[in-house]
């Protein structure tokens, strides 16, 4: 009898094992399911990683990778020369970075868990002497993650954002305010002090044109917190009234 309960659990054992080699693996970023196996073994898939030009990451061990996107599968509802994937938006653009150490040997990704369309990457003042050494260790990027208009793809009518990493491509976080739009930004000479300046999507119509409110934000590089609005509403009222008082056209 423990004989038979011994083989018993050993088949269900080995049921559960091979249940757990095709499961079906959700990601939380868009809800959207993957098939792990397909994606990695079928020949008919055919996912080819890319990776960019290196970057040298100032004066460390780490160099950069970006990836592009992969060269994708060739079978779509049985077409041949279609793809199962959707296109990333035209330009030079990546959806992910590595980072590698060339003593160690070890790499790494900058984000595992976002889905995003990074456009830019800058060392913008490693070789800047006034700026704070911590700034100077500081790498920039610009990088649409929103899919403000619900088009289900990223693309240049979605928000860019600012985000900050470290030379290793850790401490990777977003520094500009969500749903608005990045016009430019620069660090105040010989602080840490950062300011930017965002569009708003003040009418409310999923776009970011001339007809929008331009925000000024500030924020701490040597602090943690996210950047705050520097002028109040009440004084930005202040100004809309101030404004129409002295140039508004009387006939």
């Amino acid at each position: 009898m423990r004989k038979l309960f011994s083989m018993l659990n050993l088949l269900i054992l080995l049921s559960a094992c091979e249940e757990r080699k095709n499961e079906v693996i959700p990601v939380s970023a868009d809800s959207t399911v993957i098939d792990t196996v397909a994606v990695i073994n079928d020949p008919m898939v055919n996912l080819n990683i890319k990776t960019s030009a290196f970057q040298k990451v100032d004066n460390s061990d780490y160099v950069m990778f970006p990836l592009s996107m992969p060269e994708s599968g060739r079978r779509d509802m049985g077409k041949i020369g279609s793809s199962s994937y959707k296109e990333m938006q035209y330009g030079s653009y990546y959806w992910n970075i590595i980072f590698y150490n060339i003593k160690t040997l070890e790499y790494r990704l900058i984000d595992e868990n976002r889905k995003m369309l990074i456009k830019n990457i800058e060392q913008k003042y490693a070789d800047i002497d006034d700026a704070p050494a911590q700034i100077r260790d500081l790498i920039f990027y610009t990088i649409t993650i929103t899919d403000i208009n619900q088009d289900k793809k990223l693309t240049n009518d979605d928000p860019e954002y600012l985000f900050i990493s470290d030379k290793e491509g850790k401490n990777f976080r977003q520094i500009s305010p969500d749903n608005c739009n990045l016009v430019n930004w620069g660090l105040v000479y010989d602080s840490s002090i950062l300011l930017i300046t965002v569009a708003k999507d003040s009418d409310k119509n999923k776009k970011f044109d001339e007809f929008d409110e331009r925000a000024n934000y500030s924020v701490n590089l040597d602090s943690t917190a996210f950047a705050a609005e520097i002028f109040s509403n009440d004084f930005k009222n202040k100004l809309k009234v101030l404004f129409d008082k002295n140039w508004k056209i009387n006939e």
